[in-house]
């Protein structure tokens, strides 16, 4: 790639997610109110031992955070400690983290080069099956995992957790996020060169 190339498909990059950025500034509320309901279902899923009572976003300092409650319905037993039915828990996380993969994963579509412009959309179009995915990877696993780090906590406050929930949470915490993201584009705009018979999509290397 030349450096004319390079410099339009950065440029490209910057603006999209700049503007994506806007967007789901002023609408995670209402793209959060779409979601909630499928990461309750996923959570119950992932945690048979809790009731939801309830999973819902509200404002703390500024900023929108999904905050979860939860009732242990059977007894757990962690390092020697007997945690009862009927124990509550509430933990939140913050509902930022959800808009990282669509920002960066539609920023790297719509800015990687060797695609026509008139094809992006059929691009996206492939991409959102991979965005749900990497939302249901992120914020159910964040609350699942600060779920465990609790009850772990709280039966040893040296200790951490020894979920798979609370591995990804840290994972994801570490950067694992970011790289979710950019794999899932990658796999995208991978899937889309497979689709379109006669589609280039070349290997560049920066």
């Amino acid at each position: 790639m030349d450096r004319k190339h390079l410099l339009e498909s950065a440029l490209t990059f910057v603006v999209s997610a700049a503007g994506l950025s806007w967007l789901v500034y002023h609408f995670d509320t209402a793209l959060l109110e779409h979601l909630l309901p499928i990461f309750r279902s996923e959570l119950s899923w992932l945690m048979p031992s809790f009731r939801i009572d309830s999973l819902d976003w509200r404002i703390e300092r500024g900023e929108t955070v999904v905050v979860l409650n939860a009732t242990l319905t059977e007894y757990r037993v962690i390092m020697n400690q007997v945690f009862p039915a009927g124990v509550s828990v509430n933990v939140s996380t913050l509902a930022a983290h959800a808009w990282v993969h669509p920002v960066l994963m539609f920023s790297l579509i719509v800015a990687w080069p060797g695609i026509a412009w008139k094809r992006k959309p059929l691009l996206i179009l492939i991409a959102l099956p991979l965005v749900l995915l990497a939302e249901l990877l992120d914020i159910p696993f964040m609350l699942w995992g600060a779920m465990e780090d609790f009850l772990y906590w709280q039966a040893d406050s040296t200790r951490t957790a020894e979920s798979i929930g609370s591995h990804v949470q840290h994972f994801l915490d570490g950067g694992g996020r970011y790289a979710l993201a950019i794999v899932l584009a990658l796999l995208a705009i991978r899937l889309f060169s497979k689709c379109l018979p006669g589609t280039s999509v070349p290997n560049q290397s920066f």
